[in-house]
Parts: C-alpha cells; structure tokens; sequence
C-alpha cells in the first residue's frame, strides 16, 4: 500500500505482544485502529494507548476459534469506520509437548485459534474488502516455525506451514482484486506466548500451568514486539510477501530448501540407472 494515513487496521490477538506492536505502528502513520483480543482488558488497555496517541481506536472483545465471533468483530468495524484496509489475522498460542504428548484438546486449541483462526478473519472480511474500492492488505502471522520445524511445537509447527501457504494462495487470488497478502514469519520475539494458555477454554484443556524455564529465558531474550510491529507496516507500504525478523533465519530455511531440492536429485539419478 503507498499510504496508510486515515485508512483502518484490524488487529487479531491486539491486546498484547506482536499485536499490540503492531497496533502502535499502524496509529504512529494515522491509521485507525481496531483492536481484538480474546482478553477484553487487554484490548481495552491497548485501545487507551492508541487514544492517548490521538488515533481513532475500538476494542473488540474476540474468540477467533468462534466464526461468529469474528463475525461480530467484522461488522462492529464496518459500523464505526466503514472499511478495513489492512487486516492483521495475528492471534496465536501454543503448546510445548511433543507429538507423542500432544492431546486431542491440545490439537483443537492450537488449529482452533492459529489456523481456523486465520480462516474465520478471512472468511469474515474478505467479502466486504473486496466490496470497497482502493487498495486492501492482509498479513497472516505464521511464524519461523512456518518454514522450518522444531521439536516440542508439532501443533504450532503444522498451523504455522499451513498459514504460510494460505497467504501465499491469497497472494495470487487477491490480486485481480486488489488486494495484497503477507505473511509473517518471526523468530523468537519477547512476547507473552509462553502463557497463551491462560485463555485457554475450559473445555479444551484450560491453563496447564508453567511452561519449562529456558523456554521463558529464550523467548524473554526475543526481539521487541513495538520493533517488530514497525517492521510488519513497513513490509505492508513495501508490498513484501514474506516478512522475516531475524536474518540468521536463512542459514536454518536454506538448509531445509537444499535437502527438498536433493531429493529430487536422488529421483534423477535413480531414473538414469
């Protein structure tokens, strides 16, 4: 997008972290806001922060595991500003177990808010973006673990993939209509995603309690969430496809790429035999 003064964000998972950062940036180049997140306080807080800049701001209080909640987060945006330009599918949580651990509720939680929660925000807006005129932008947060997996994450690991290759879809569909698509793909950010499950439905497990000690270090050592949240507006005015965060992400993504492309290698070579 070329200009973003006066047009109007949405940000999923706003109340704190990458969202909250995100939020901030998009009010310091004169957007207005919307800010949801499933914890209506933290929504509300990060509302006032916007306020108190001077950007016109709403909070929405947001399950995005619930289609009909997203719904509601649409139309309340709708009604007060009239438009969505950039719409920030960003909410996102985890578990820390391996496959072998990981439970049916742990399953249903993670795709519920990562995956079909990305489904929800664009089956809910993109029907009444493509219905505006000018130019519209989606970013999907998925994650370094979207290119490349790690252990103890399956669940995160498979809804971050699958959200790398739904906005690269987007990509393509959106553009007879003028809409764009990126996808964020951070590394370690100091966030509070280590106690997502604290809004952890009841009946999908609930708060299982503290998650190990160098995982909190790790991700207390992470990028500033407001550095990031800048480099997402900045990557939504360049019009990038992929937003990385941390550089050395490369080494680790090239490496799985060269052993894809030598599997094919071994097709060839075993064709010619």
């Amino acid at each position: 997008m070329k200009d973003l003064h006066e047009k109007v964000a949405v940000v999923t998972g706003g109340g704190g972290g990458i969202g909250r950062g995100m939020a901030l940036a998009f009010a310091n180049s004169g957007m207005r806001v919307a800010v949801a997140d499933i914890d209506a306080d933290a929504a509300e807080a990060v509302c006032a922060e916007l306020l108190a800049m001077g950007c016109e701001a709403l909070a929405v209080a947001t399950d995005v595991i619930d289609r009909g909640s997203v719904e509601s987060l649409a139309e309340n945006v709708y009604q007060r500003f009239g438009a969505a330009h950039v719409l920030c599918n960003n909410a996102g949580v985890t578990t820390f177990e391996t496959l072998e651990q990981s439970s049916d509720a742990d399953w249903e939680w993670v795709l519920g808010v990562n995956l079909h929660g990305v489904v929800h925000g664009l089956q809910a807006f993109l029907p009444r973006m493509k219905a505006q005129p000018g130019e519209k932008h989606v970013v999907n947060t998925a994650s370094a673990a979207g290119m490349q997996p790690y252990s103890f994450l399956g669940p995160y690991v498979a809804t971050k993939f699958a959200v790398v290759g739904i906005s690269e879809t987007l990509r393509m569909e959106g553009e007879s209509w003028g809409l764009s698509a990126s996808v964020l793909c951070p590394g370690n950010v100091a966030t509070e995603i280590v106690q997502s499950g604290r809004n952890r439905h009841a009946h999908l497990g609930g708060d299982e309690g503290p998650v190990r000690q160098e995982i909190v270090e790790a991700i207390e050592r992470g990028l500033d969430p407001e550095l990031v949240g800048r480099m997402v507006r900045d990557a939504v005015l360049r019009n990038d496809l992929h937003i990385f965060t941390h550089p050395e992400q490369r080494e680790e993504v090239a490496a799985r790429f060269e052993r894809i492309l030598a599997s094919f290698d071994d097709i060839e070579k075993r064709g010619q035999e």
